[in-house]
């Protein structure tokens, strides 16, 4: 019996059970609910009371009376998955962490505005009565002028002049704002209260009420109108910063009025906020102009005063900016927590954050390298690295993991290929991201499957939710197939790929019996043509001599020997010794242990006896007979002392028959062979055996020894060879098919693509049926259709049920998340973070909590969150951003945190920059060189970083305004040359500097129309729904973006003094070089930087962190690209250290340059080793100043740890989508026939 035959038998025995109960309570037998219900529930497995409204068959009294008791048997009577208890440990940290979350002080904008900065607010007040702001609120939908464009020529003292100058900065602020985050703040505040909450530690000065609305730029005005996909909202920070002060423990109350009436408008608000502990005194009606309190002029008010007063404000106020303190509230309050945020926030705060980590986890361990993942475990609607198929198949057997994504590296991919992962699995997901980009670009790349993605970047955007649910339910897909096609025969054949790849790899390049890869011999070998007569005869005289026990040496072993023997004047020592030995065999039997100096000795001893031997001689014959015996006694003495026992008589009888031969035998041992004789001896039984067969072949053919050496040598390799191929013999046949089947794999992936989107989008269009089927679906197109449409919160507190079952993938911000979704354990089987190292960790908490599995995406090595600007406080107004910076002000992020407590992959092939100089800075500075980075196929008309130095330049009021003209002239010039429709940003390296080259465009605009009509649609700009439009961003705000051209304005320069200063605000910091690394990876196809200094002269001896000198070092690289002076821009990049990569080994390198010269003879225009650092072309030949073909031996490859997938068909298929061409020579092929591989080679190219 099965999961849910089981359920249904345990749903049905309980309704029995309760129909008994019933009946002998009342008499009556109840109905509870019919079998079709228990059928749903076992389908829909609801997991709360409120669940069973969406069940057909149940109704309100079902959900009163019994719907506990049917939770307890669906959920087994468990806490929910995944869930336990919250240590005290963890609580404290939590605690901590909620503590950063409550902004309740002076800094926050809605709780105390004591004047109005320019960025912010803008005061509506009109003393000459043009407007009536009122009118905005309640009179009238249409849009209202409030400045006018010719207000900026008025006097500088005149009012009008400053509001038009400061609507201009509120609209470019708020215009970043919902560029970067989805997030609009733009709001009206009206009416102000004024005061001092009860027990509270400050005053007050706060908007009560805030109408959304649009503020509209044109070229002759600025006018202002609501907004309606928003709602108007009360002040819940006012609310919150009373509960804290006074221990009140109250949920917060929906601020979202009901309706507004401006005639009972202001009783209504005192009213609400009366009812929330808060009671504000009212006695006038009349507008007034906001009074500033610079300092600390502010009134002082006693505790509990409080007072409305009719000021009326245009600016960025962030409505809902508690939704995250809130969740955690819930959190803490319920104890329950699930293990991924119980592993993330363990013994928090004992980390270096700035430390290079390389994580290890057991959990990864069984992902080895070389072992390629099986395509059933995969599913992609994008094409995969070997990186990015590790990540999806890691999920498989963690639920925590770290993405370390660099520049351009495909994260995005990645994720998107996640979601479609999971949802395949009939699982759900939730993205979350600050940076509003980031979700577009996700969202774009599903592509068609986005119709059925929820993306909300801002809470209020009630217009965008609706929208999206409207296009699910009141439309059909044409694309959705009639059944989700079975990935798994598609995936075998990919899988059978694969396994004939790794054949080829197991076969040739490990180890084998001869204990060497195959592929080093067919390298080293001279290839023995059988079919030349006189190669034929010399190969049988070499195999005649060779010995069964010399081919059974292993490799390491007939190497060393050969190595040995390639000694010329050794091995004719050894042959000359060896044949003197033949001569004087007695040479054998001498003691091993006779020093030169015994030799002396000897050669003297038998001077002396050759004497008494002649003597004896002339003797007579008697004599001779008596005398002999005494003579011979000598000689054995004499041969005792230098002669082995075993040769003393042969020794005797030489020396008595032939003493004069011994003497001279002696004397040519001891002049060239007695220092030989440690050698000889010291050979091993192999060494001998081996140059015995070298004195063989050298008395049977011509030449020395030594090159009988090279022929022995080579002849037993290729003994090695025969005997390798005649145990493979379907191998060849494999090697010959390889681009046939990486034709194949190519195909079937791209099939597979295919075959998953249209399954995917099966998959999902049915899923849709959970609501179009619903008992409630009428309600819900009723809410969705409405005039007066609920928020999207209620909206979805109240069909949660149906939301969750039908729409499977939400892209949301932290605060949406928290905001709209409900705080429940287990809600999403995957939550993905992307930009993870600008996120706080405390921001992340709450959608950490809602996951059964977690994935962290970002990169360490960029922007960190920072309090200043855009993060905890509203502080930028207060600091000078040039100043000296605390280093506390920047903080800890969620990536920080989560890739020392998770496990981690690099995402490590670059694909954003066309020309490797845009990235090769960021890669060595940052990266150590481990980026895949493919080496340039042509070479651009310009460098692809072009310098312009600005000469004269002042820095003056942190800024620079020769540069923002000679900026603003590029980004003319670019817009009228450009020919393929780039896109392009500018990056300046302050707020003042961008704020300057905005005002410079603006100038430029009124001069030139049409230049003005291109800037604005430029800034519009989509493509397939991602923001692609032109941007002028401070250095800290374009994490996440990328352009087809990027324009940098360094800004700084000498001052009215002629000193050029040093302080660099953020970069000066310790970690400040993020920054910088992330602002020049941001370009696809170039990048123009304008300065007006040159890198020498900035003198950084003084400099405390890295952020300067990097900077200088960037200088100094980007001036070399510009002038084209490669060998300055290596040793520059070289600079930075060791790197990683693939380094081939010398017989690897000679069998690469043996193809090379080949291609030079043919007259072919030929570079080798082609790109910078580790991961380069062996070959590359060029046509037409233009790279065509790229040739790969196969060696290189195979010598580092890696799947077949990542080495055979990934690493191919990158380099090819980055305009190469490649051509693999096996080594066995070169040595089978050199001349038909060069001719394929020359085939290809000539055709070309």
């Amino acid at each position: 019996m099965n999961r849910d035959m089981e359920l249904f038998e345990a749903l049905y025995l309980l309704r029995q059970k309760i129909r008994e109960r019933e009946k002998s309570k009342t008499g009556r037998t109840p109905t509870v609910c019919p079998d079709d219900a228990l059928r749903e529930m076992v389908r829909l497995m609801p997991k709360k009371e409120s669940d069973f409204y969406s069940i057909a068959g149940v109704g309100p009294a079902f959900v009163e009376n019994f719907a506990t008791e049917f939770l307890s048997v669906i959920n087994g009577g468990k806490i929910a998955g995944g869930e336990m208890e919250v240590s005290d440990h963890v609580e404290e940290t939590l605690r901590e962490l909620s503590k950063k979350l409550i902004n309740i002080n002076k800094t926050n904008r809605m709780l105390f505005l004591p004047k109005l900065a320019a960025k912010y607010a803008v005061d509506l007040f009109d003393a000459n009565g043009r407007y009536n702001p009122l009118e905005i609120l309640f009179s009238s939908n249409e849009p209202m002028i409030i400045s006018e464009a010719s207000d900026q020529d008025l006097p500088r003292t005149n009012p009008a002049r400053e509001r038009y100058k400061n609507l201009v900065n509120l609209i470019r602020e708020s215009t970043r704002e919902m560029r970067d985050k989805g997030q609009n703040d733009l709001y009206i505040g009206y009416p102000f209260v004024q005061g001092c909450l009860s027990n509270g530690e400050f005053g007050i000065r706060a908007p009560l009420c805030l109408f959304p609305v649009v503020l509209d730029r044109s070229t002759t005005s600025i006018s202002i109108a609501l907004d309606p996909t928003r709602d108007i909202v009360y002040n819940s920070t006012l609310i919150l910063a009373h509960y804290k002060f006074n221990s009140i423990t109250n949920p917060m109350p929906d601020c979202v009025p009901e309706e507004i009436n401006p005639d009972t408008f202001l009783q209504g608000l005192l009213d609400f906020y009366a009812s929330n502990d808060i009671r504000i005194e009212y006695n006038s009606d009349e507008l007034k102009k906001f009074t500033e309190y610079p300092g600390e002029s502010f009134p002082k008010y006693t505790r509990g005063t409080l007072k409305l007063v009719h000021n009326i404000v245009v600016g960025k106020f962030p409505a809902y900016s508690n939704s995250i303190q809130r969740d955690f509230e819930q959190i803490l309050n319920k104890g329950l927590i699930n293990r991924l945020v119980s592993d993330l926030v363990s013994d928090y705060g004992s980390i270096d954050f700035y430390s290079d980590h390389d994580n290890s986890n057991p959990d990864l361990a069984a992902l080895d390298p070389q072992k390629s993942i099986p395509e059933n475990s995969l599913v992609y609607i994008n094409a995969l690295n070997s990186a990015q198929e590790t990540v999806l198949h890691a999920l498989n057997t963690t639920d925590e993991l770290v993405v370390e994504g660099p520049p351009g590296t495909g994260k995005s991919q990645t994720i998107t290929s996640l979601i479609t992962q999971f949802v395949d699995q009939g699982k759900n997901v939730l993205m979350v991201s600050e940076k509003k980009t980031a979700l577009d670009v996700v969202y774009s790349r599903l592509g068609t499957l986005s119709r059925y993605a929820v993306m909300m970047d801002d809470a209020n955007n009630k217009n965008l939710f609706y929208s999206q649910l409207e296009r699910l339910l009141l439309s059909t897909d044409a694309n959705a197939p009639i059944e989700a096609p079975d990935l798994s025969p598609i995936s075998s054949e990919i899988d059978a790929d694969v396994a004939t790849l790794e054949i080829i790899a197991d076969k040739l390049f490990k180890p084998g019996e001869f204990g060497v890869a195959p592929y080093k011999l067919y390298m080293e070998n001279r290839r023995i043509n059988l079919q030349n007569h006189e190669q034929i005869k010399t190969y049988k005289t070499i195999r005649t001599v060779i010995t069964d026990e010399l081919l059974h040496l292993n490799y390491d072993e007939i190497s060393a020997i050969h190595k040995k023997f390639a000694n010329g004047q050794l091995t004719n020592s050894l042959d000359h010794y060896q044949l003197t030995i033949e001569r004087y065999p007695w040479f054998l039997k001498m003691k091993d242990d006779l020093s030169n100096y015994d030799l002396i000795l000897f050669t003297d001893a038998i001077d002396e006896m050759i004497l008494k031997v002649d003597e004896w001689r002339n003797q007579s014959f008697m004599k001779r007979q008596t005398s002999k015996g005494r003579l011979t006694k000598e000689i054995q003495n004499l041969t005792k002392a230098y002669f082995q026992k075993s040769g003393g008589n042969y020794t005797v009888r030489l020396m008595m028959e032939q003493p004069e031969a011994v003497k001279q035998s002696l004397k040519e041992f001891t002049a060239g062979y007695a220092n030989l004789k440690p050698v000889v001896m010291s050979l091993t039984p192999h060494e001998n055996l081996y140059l015995a067969a070298l004195r063989k072949i050298h008395k049977i053919l011509a030449g020395t020894v030594t090159e009988w050496n090279d022929e022995l040598y080579n002849t037993i390799l290729f003994e090695y060879i025969q005997k390798f191929e005649s145990e493979n013999r379907t191998l060849i046949p494999k090697v010959d098919s390889f681009e046939k089947i990486i034709s194949t794999m190519e195909s079937n992936i791209k099939i597979k693509q295919d075959l998953s989107r249209q399954r995917i989008t099966k998959l999902l269009a049915d899923d849709i049926k959970y609501i179009t089927t619903s008992k409630r679906k009428g309600e819900i197109s009723r809410a969705i259709e409405s005039r007066r449409r609920s928020s999207v919160t209620k909206f979805v507190q109240k069909f949660d049920f149906e939301i969750f079952k039908a729409l499977k993938i939400w892209l949301m911000t932290p605060d949406a998340v928290s905001e709209v979704l409900p705080q429940q354990n287990d809600l999403f089987d995957l939550v993905i973070f992307d930009e993870a190292s600008q996120l706080y960790v405390e921001r992340s908490i709450p959608s950490i909590a809602r996951a059964k599995k977690v994935v962290i995406a970002g990169d360490h090595k960029q922007l960190r969150p920072s309090s200043l600007g855009d993060g905890r406080f509203e502080l930028e107004d207060m600091l000078d951003e040039d100043a000296e910076i605390s280093a506390a002000l920047e903080e800890e992020s969620l990536l920080d945190l989560a890739r020392f407590r998770y496990p981690d992959v690099l995402l490590n092939t670059h694909y954003r920059s066309k020309y490797e100089e845009l990235i090769d800075f960021s890669n060595y500075a940052f990266y150590k060189g481990r980026l895949f980075v493919a080496p340039n196929t042509d070479k651009p008309e310009k460098p692809p970083i072009e310098v312009h130095q600005v000469t004269d330049a002042v820095w003056q009021g942190r800024a620079n305004r020769k540069e923002a003209e000679r900026v603003v002239e590029l980004i003319k010039d670019f817009f009228a040359t450009r020919q393929n429709n780039e896109t392009i940003g500018v990056i300046a390296f302050n707020v003042s500097q961008r704020d300057m080259i905005y005002d410079v465009i603006d100038e430029e605009s009124v001069k030139d129309p049409k230049f003005g009509s291109v800037v604005r649609a430029e800034m519009a700009r989509k493509d397939n729904g991602e923001d692609t439009g032109f941007f002028v961003k401070n250095i800290e705000s374009v994490q996440g973006d990328e352009r087809d051209v990027i324009m940098f304005s360094i800004g700084y320069a000498k001052n009215a003094s002629g000193r050029l200063i040093h302080n660099f605000g953020w970069l000066n910091q310790k970690g400040g070089e993020n920054r910088l690394n992330v602002a020049i990876s941001r370009a696809k196809k170039k990048i123009h930087i304008v300065t007006s200094f040159r890198p020498a002269e900035l003198m950084l001896d003084d400099a405390k962190n890295d952020g300067p000198r990097i900077l200088k070092r960037y200088l100094e690289y980007a001036f070399a690209v510009s002038r084209e002076d490669h060998d300055e821009a290596e040793m520059i990049l070289r600079s930075f250290g060791e790197t990683y990569g693939i380094v081939a080994a010398p017989l690897e390198t000679e069998f690469a340059q043996r193809v090379a010269d080949a291609l030079r003879e043919k007259g072919y225009d030929i570079d080798t080793q082609v790109g910078i650092g580790g991961y380069r072309i062996d070959i590359a030949v060029r046509k037409g100043g233009k790279y065509v073909l790229g040739i790969e031996c196969d060696g290189k490859l195979y010598s580092v740890a890696s799947s077949a997938r990542e080495r055979d068909y990934h690493r191919q298929k990158y380099l090819e989508s980055r305009g190469w061409k490649i051509k693999r020579i096996w080594s066995m092929d070169w040595w089978r026939d050199p001349q038909r591989e060069i001719y394929n080679i020359c085939e290809i190219v000539d055709n070309l």
